[in-house]
């Protein structure tokens, strides 16, 4: 099974650097971890150190932490991620066209990562973050893929999404299904790429358009699935 982080396991809150997993999340996916023939990853926008951080996650834990959409896995995995100096060379482009979106609207605010550029929009006037939102949309760069989400806009100078990451997950461990929350418009790619084999289960957190199977409120709801596949698998 795999699932997103923020907004999943844990609650968004205004300052993304104070996430914290929710009560009970965490423990529940250790668990989980540990039964026979289940595989546990957890795939986030965040880069890969922020989200061992704020996950606790440690190295020799045997959930899997996949970082930045899938361009940052914590293990070999059958991905094509080469960032190379034409990688790098597109990242300083992406990073120079954010930055002049943030520059025009103060006080948007710029976050770097290995593999793209990220411009939050969060607790910025709504007139302010929408014109934000959008100038940032419209950037158009050859071989950088851009993506909405909430209260930010991500490029990414590697094509890896977070689709790719969980085939690769699929592929390495030989999974028969694959079990997948996410909140975000981010993870809608990962639910399409989900969505051509009925054993598998895509499940929506929160409000809002989704092509996954099923939707539930909240974190705290996450933590009432992660019980019951807990109960069912030791069945």
């Amino acid at each position: 099974m795999s699932t997103d982080f923020d907004g999943v396991l844990a609650p968004l809150v205004l300052d993304p650097s104070k996430s914290r997993p929710v009560d009970g999340s965490m423990e529940l996916l250790r668990e989980i971890s540990d039964m026979p023939d289940v595989f546990v990853a957890i795939v986030s926008g965040r880069h890969l150190s922020a989200l061992r951080s704020l996950s606790g996650v440690a190295a020799d834990e045997p959930i899997v932490l996949i970082g930045s959409h899938g361009a940052e896995p914590d293990r070999d995995l059958p991905l094509e991620v080469v960032f190379d100096d034409a990688a790098q060379a597109r990242l300083e482009q992406a990073v120079a066209a954010v930055t002049e979106v943030v520059e025009a609207h103060p006080p948007t605010r710029l976050e770097r990562k290995p593999a793209g550029v990220v411009l939050h929009t969060r607790k910025v006037p709504v007139d302010v973050a929408e014109a934000a939102h959008a100038a940032a949309l419209a950037i158009d760069l050859p071989g950088v893929d851009v993506m909405a989400g909430k209260q930010i806009v991500e490029l990414s100078v590697l094509s890896v999404t977070k689709g790719d990451a969980l085939r690769a997950l699929a592929t390495e461990f030989g999974t028969g299904g694959t079990l997948y929350l996410g909140d975000d418009v981010t993870d809608e790619r990962a639910f399409a790429a989900l969505a051509d084999d009925d054993r598998n289960v895509t499940i929506k957190v929160g409000p809002g358009d989704t092509v996954a199977r099923f939707r539930i409120a909240d974190p705290e709801a996450v933590v009432q699935v992660l019980r019951l596949l807990g109960e069912l698998r030791g069945d």
